[in-house]
């Protein structure tokens, strides 16, 4: 990397940090942190730093001149901030977040991403707790691949409220979801006595959560019920192109990599 482009990124002012020994840039920002947390928790970057080591690749994000880059695939500085504050969270207590749908949103899409399944279990739960329009849940949920458990209901509860879908929602949820939302709209309704209500109290959730399901099912096979997940990254260096890889786990205890006086602490609940 040159040093006039070294010189024209700032610093992240939360995430420099000494002793950090993973490089990163997102947007006009660099970050380094500590590779410990990516190749404890996440098998994508366990694998890319493991293969650049063992061949002595360039771009291995090792220093900031081959920093991992990270703007290909729609990832702003923000995201990476909220991303990273699973790890150093300063306080005993969990976030005391200014935008926690926001936040935790980055988070969820990041560790579906590079595949950090303790980290997407978190930042569910944690979604989970906290008011978002039904809609937008949705989508948050198809995009980042969350369990068809707990899309199944929100497809239900969709499918019975008294309003169809306006054009803005059955856009944003995808054709092939709206379809099966408009399809379950009518059975549920033909189910109904005299067809009053596309959800009286003789069609429970337990019904429509079937209806649901069945239609799914019922789909051509090409394509996806929902829309695909975020493509994975090839996670371009400064230098050059890198191969994926990484690793995490929840006890943050043990081998402590920070040097820089911070306080690195993990909350599951």
């Amino acid at each position: 990397m040159m040093d006039g482009t070294l010189r024209q990124l700032k610093r992240s002012p939360e995430f420099f940090l000494t002793g950090g020994d993973l490089h990163f840039v997102v947007q006009e920002y660099r970050f380094r942190v500590h590779s410990y947390f990516f190749t404890r928790e996440s098998q994508h970057f366990r694998q890319r730093l493991a293969i650049s080591d063992a061949f002595d690749l360039q771009g291995n994000g090792s220093s900031m001149s081959s920093a991992i880059l990270l703007d290909d695939y729609d990832i702003t500085a923000e995201d990476f901030e909220s991303f990273l504050k699973v790890f150093y969270n300063p306080r005993y207590s969990f976030y005391d977040l200014e935008r926690p749908h926001e936040e935790w949103a980055s988070v969820l899409k990041l560790s579906n991403l590079w595949d950090f399944p303790n980290v997407k279990e978190l930042a569910i739960k944690e979604l989970e707790k906290l008011d978002i329009p039904l809609v937008d849940r949705i989508v948050l949920y198809q995009d980042h691949q969350v369990d068809s458990e707990l899309r199944l209901p929100l497809y239900a509860q969709l499918a019975s409220r008294e309003a169809t879908l306006d054009h803005d929602e059955s856009t944003r949820l995808g054709f092939r979801t709206a379809i099966v939302i408009f399809q379950a709209r009518e059975r549920l309704h033909s189910l109904a006595i005299g067809g009053r209500s596309p959800f009286p109290d003789e069609v429970g959730p337990d019904a429509a959560k079937e209806v649901i399901c069945n239609l799914f099912k019922a789909l051509p096979p090409m394509g996806q019920a929902t829309p695909p997940a975020t493509p994975r990254p090839k996670l371009n260096t400064l230098d050059s192109p890198r191969r994926p890889s990484g690793s995490f786990g929840f006890n943050a205890h043990s081998r402590n990599p920070s040097s820089s006086g911070q306080s690195v602490i993990i909350h599951s609940s």
